[in-house]
Order: structure tokens, then sequence, then C-alpha cells
């Protein structure tokens, strides 16, 4: 603890990263938890839990070169803003949504699975940035207490998924052992499984806007770095080369 606290407060970019990281990963992790609730509930049609899924990860998969050729084209910050802010406005979409509208959710599915693509890409991407930083501020690799953090942030982020997500369900009276639910159970469901996801996004969106670890600078810490090692490596003037 006595190493990370100093670590995040000086790494202004890496709060950033893990702050909008938090909330992005909040918001995926509540449709997750709540995804098989609302195929069963919402939509009426469990059967089809299965395939929804697969075309979801399946498009996350497919669409990572595209994020990355995207990436490097536009930088990666700007990249994945646009790939939250596509997530968030085709989800809001959800609540729309009822009984045997399996059609309309399995395009929702391979939309918003493109844009996990960029999630499971680019944030990893940007924190090996922000390890280079403080390689070159400290002149010390600390990777590990780097992943070790972003670790207990995906962590967390799962826990208060599930931790926001049920106790509302339960407030809202829904009950997963009915196969009746209220209208108002049912509104629960569908705005915890998107509105409050896209409520997440948007804040982390609105963190990561201004990101200042462009690809220009990176290549300009990844030279100063290279450079410094090169001179810790080079021998003195005059000694013979070992």
């Amino acid at each position: 603890v006595t190493l990370a606290l100093p670590l995040i407060c000086g790494n202004r970019p890496f709060r950033r990263l893990l702050a909008a990281y938090l909330l992005n990963s909040i918001a995926n992790g509540l449709p997750a938890t709540l995804f098989l609730l609302y195929v069963g509930h919402v939509l009426a049609a469990p059967e089809w839990a299965g395939a929804l899924l697969f075309t979801y990860f399946a498009c996350g998969v497919a669409a990572i070169p595209f994020w990355l050729r995207a990436s490097r084209r536009w930088g990666k910050h700007r990249t994945w803003i646009a790939a939250m802010l596509l997530n968030s406005a085709v989800f809001a979409l959800v609540p729309l949504l009822g009984a045997g509208d399996i059609g309309w959710f399995l395009a929702i599915c391979v939309v918003t699975g493109m844009a996990l693509g960029a999630d499971l890409t680019l944030p990893a991407s940007m924190q090996a940035d922000v390890v280079d930083l403080d390689t070159l501020r400290s002149g010390r690799p600390r990777t590990g207490l780097y992943f070790a953090l972003w670790g207990i942030a995906t962590k967390l982020a799962l826990a208060l998924a599930v931790g926001i997500a049920f106790p509302l369900l339960e407030i809202a009276g829904f009950s997963s052992g009915e196969s009746r639910q209220s209208s108002a159970a049912l509104f629960a469901l569908a705005t915890l499984y998107a509105l409050v996801p896209v409520a997440f996004k948007l804040g982390a969106i609105a963190i990561f806007v201004g990101y200042p670890i462009t690809a220009e600078r990176q290549r300009r810490i990844r030279r100063l770095i290279a450079a410094r090692h090169g001179s810790a490596t080079r021998p003195p003037s005059g000694s013979p080369a070992k």
C-alpha cells in the first residue's frame, strides 16, 4: 500500500486510465451479471441465450483487428472513446425491446460485441504506455505493481456490478424464481441491464477525454527510455568495451 498510493498519485495518466477502466468494467459487468435474467424474463426467450452470447463474443474477437488498425490511425484513447460511444448509443435502445424481439437484440449483440473488441485490447495497451511513463520518471521498472492494481480494479468492478444489480432488483420487487414479474420489476431489470451501464460508460468517456499520452508522446517516451538504457550500458570513455 505504501508503494501503491504514491504511484497512483504521481502518475496522473494512470489515475485517469484506471478510473475510466473501472467505470467501463462496471458497465460491462452489469449486463454480464444480468444477461440470463434479461433474455429469460424480458425477451422471454431463454433458449436463445447461448446463441446470443456466442454471437456477442465472436463479434468481439472478430473486431479486434479493426480496432487495432483504427488505434494506429486515430490514437488509442480516441478509438476507445469511439467504441464506448458506439456501445452506449446502441445499448440505449435495449429498454425499447420486449418479449419476442430476438432479431433486434441479436443485431444489438453484433454491434456491442464489436465494440467489446476495443475493450479487450486498447485499455491493456494503454496500461503498458503508462508503465513506460513511470519507468522514464522513476528509472525503475514497476510493471508488476501496475498489473496488480489493474487486477484489483478488474475484480472490484465485477464485485460492484453484482453488488449494484441484485439489491436494486430486489428493491424493485424482482424475483428470479418467479415466472411472472411485474412491469415495474421488468423495467428495473431492463434499466439495470442497459441504461445504468450506459451511464457508467459515459462517465468513463468524460474522464478520458483529453487523455495526454498520444501516439507521438508515447514514441518520445520510448526513445528516452532507450537512450537512458543505452547510456547506462555504454562503457566510459577510454575504457575497453566488454
